[in-house]
């Protein structure tokens, strides 16, 4: 009970919610192993990295079409509204989209202040997205929920938050790298102590040994000369009578160093659901895949598309009510040359796309009119 006293609570085991046992309202600033485990020291971790790089990037690249409904329920693709030609100043599409997922990823949520609107309706035209560390979101006693940004509050209106990992009565998501501090920080810990290792010496190269007994000053001087002689040099070494030396070779296989670095990495892959072997790691079991395209689907089906999801609902709330947005994941499923025209083979003779069609899918321009397919 001593993590109670602690936050100055008196209930009792019983009288805890869940909410109590998450800590939901605890910034995400853990502390594991002498050390806070914040988004930024996160990403010093290379799996963290290549985790939120590999899916950021993904994600960020796919090309967004933006559809209509019509009343007879078939939908017709417009134009790009000004909102996703240029989301916020200076900011390309894919930039912003980036942004976006990176706070998702490492925070469970991301936060848009609205900069500018357009049109009739007043809808937003530019959205800025900010860092989630300056944004505070508090439920008020009549239960409506305030957003606060640098401590100033924002018209509920101008805030366009989107949330992953949502738990029930929890206005925010939650935070990958507060819940996993514990994991990351073991392998920043690692990190840590492998350069020491490697750098400073965690452990003394040999032993100089002598059958006298030695005062602290011959022994500070043997130890001097020998380092002198044997310093930057290739040559055999001599010792006079007495003198005996042995190497000392502590692998990182014996310090277990390499075995929590590459523990680390299952973990944090874990975590962020993405294969291990796509960030380096090791899958752990003998699956393979028949072709580059079985991999991509894979990675699309189990770890890509909840994001998808996510970011089309979310990008679909600023549009109007009969607007609704599309990433298209094709790119990442093209496959060979060979496999793509077999495809287009069987299309054409069953007659569900035309020649034209085919040729668009390819990025070539229709055919000369007067050529026959």
């Amino acid at each position: 009970m001593a993590w109670l006293r602690r936050r100055g609570r008196s209930e009792t085991r019983a009288d805890l919610t869940i909410a109590d046992v998450l800590d939901l309202d605890r910034p995400g600033d853990f502390a594991h192993i002498g050390q806070h485990v914040t988004a930024d020291r996160a990403m010093r971790l290379s799996a963290v990295w290549a985790c939120v790089r590999l899916l950021a990037d993904t994600i960020s690249t796919f090309p967004l079409d933006v559809y209509r409904r019509a009343p007879s329920g078939t939908a017709e693709q417009i134009a790009t509204p000004p909102l996703f030609a240029s989301p916020a100043a200076g900011v390309a599409l894919h930039e912003w989209l980036y942004q976006v997922v990176v706070s998702l990823l490492l925070r469970g949520n991301a936060y848009g202040i609205v900069t500018a609107r357009s049109g009739a309706a007043m809808r937003p035209s530019q959205i800025e997205i900010v860092n989630p560390d300056l944004v505070t979101v508090t439920v008020e006693p009549d239960g409506m929920v305030t957003y606060r940004f640098r401590g100033v509050v924002i018209d509920r209106a101008d805030i366009w938050h989107v949330r992953a990992f949502a738990f029930p009565g929890s206005p925010t998501g939650l935070s990958p790298v507060a819940y996993a501090a514990a994991s990351i920080g073991v392998g920043l810990a690692a990190t840590r102590y492998a350069g020491q290792f490697f750098e400073e010496g965690a452990h003394p190269t040999g032993i100089l040994t002598s059958q006298d007994i030695l005062s602290a000053d011959t022994a500070l001087m043997a130890k001097e000369r020998f380092k002198a002689t044997t310093r930057g040099k290739r040559e055999p070494l001599v010792l006079g009578n007495g003198f005996t030396y042995a190497p000392l070779q502590v692998s990182p296989e014996d310090a277990q160093l390499l075995d929590v670095q590459r523990f680390t990495v299952a973990e944090v892959a874990r975590i962020f659901g993405v294969p291990p072997e796509m960030i380096g790691g090791e899958a752990g079991n003998s699956l393979t895949y028949a072709n580059v395209e079985g991999r991509a689907l894979d990675f699309l089906r189990y770890s890509v598309n909840p994001w998808i999801v996510r970011l089309e609902t979310a990008l679909g709330q600023l549009l109007p009510r009969t607007h609704y947005v599309k990433l298209n994941p094709g790119a990442l499923l093209r496959s060979t040359t060979a496999e793509r025209y077999e495809a287009h083979r069987v299309a054409l003779d069953a007659g569900f796309l035309t020649v034209d069609e085919v040729r668009a899918l390819e990025d070539l321009p229709p055919l000369p009119t007067g050529i026959a397919a």
